[in-house]
């Protein structure tokens, strides 16, 4: 055989030999080793987190139970909103229109609103409906509704066009008085009944006496 082609064979055999060992090699390649575990118990985390499998995993907190399901659930006259105990109000601000707030609940203002009575064709404000229409117009103050009306009231004598004229009349005497007292004008409206709707029927003068009025009604 020439010496060249010795040479090319042995450069093929070694070739081949480098080959099979790069093979062999790359087959036993297992890659790198396995990192070594974070942790083996929790002691090995930072505080908040758990070990896992071996890694520190962050702490999952169970939310606590809620402190009620309703009022009953709880004391001092609290409400219970969404899960927990609380005052619905300290003062009477905390509170919606027309409230008040009474041992830290919110409750419709306790007044009374009272109806006036007027002399026989009259309809000044005599000093008792004049005292009267100061206590309404503390308590209207207080409760501060959206819409008030004054209705007028007569008595049956008379023609009907006269007492419905009348009883204007006096519902207008009764807003008028309450303004000046500083109830909001923009919510007082004045309506008249005439004898239309009598408190008391009857035909002698204490069913008169008790008709001849005006009604102050919240809305």
């Amino acid at each position: 055989m020439r010496k060249s082609n010795w040479a090319g064979a042995l450069f093929i055999l070694a070739c081949t030999a480098l080959l099979m060992v790069s093979v062999m090699v790359g087959c036993g390649d297992d890659g790198p080793p396995p990192p070594l575990p974070e942790c083996d118990d929790d002691l090995d985390c930072p505080e908040g987190k758990n070990c896992e499998g071996g890694r520190c995993i962050m702490r999952v907190q169970a939310a606590p139970p809620p402190e009620c399901t309703s009022a009953a659930d709880c004391s001092d006259n609290k409400i219970c909103v969404n899960g927990d105990c609380k005052y619905e109000c300290r003062v009477d601000s905390d509170c919606g229109a027309g409230e008040e707030c009474a041992n830290n609940r919110c409750a419709a203002i306790a007044c009374d609103i009272q109806r006036v009575n007027f002399d026989f064709n009259e309809y000044y404000l005599t000093s008792e409906a004049q005292s009267q229409l100061r206590a309404n117009a503390d308590c209207l103050k207080r409760r501060n509704p959206a819409r008030i009306v004054i209705e007028g009231h007569c008595d049956e004598r008379g023609s009907i066009e006269y007492n419905l004229s009348l009883g204007q009349k006096r519902a207008q005497s009764v807003k008028d008085f309450l303004v000046d007292l500083g109830v909001d004008t923009t919510k007082l409206n004045v309506l008249s009944y005439g004898e239309e709707r009598p408190l008391e029927y009857g035909h002698n003068e204490e069913a008169w006496t008790k008709n001849r009025r005006a009604e102050t009604v919240v809305e």
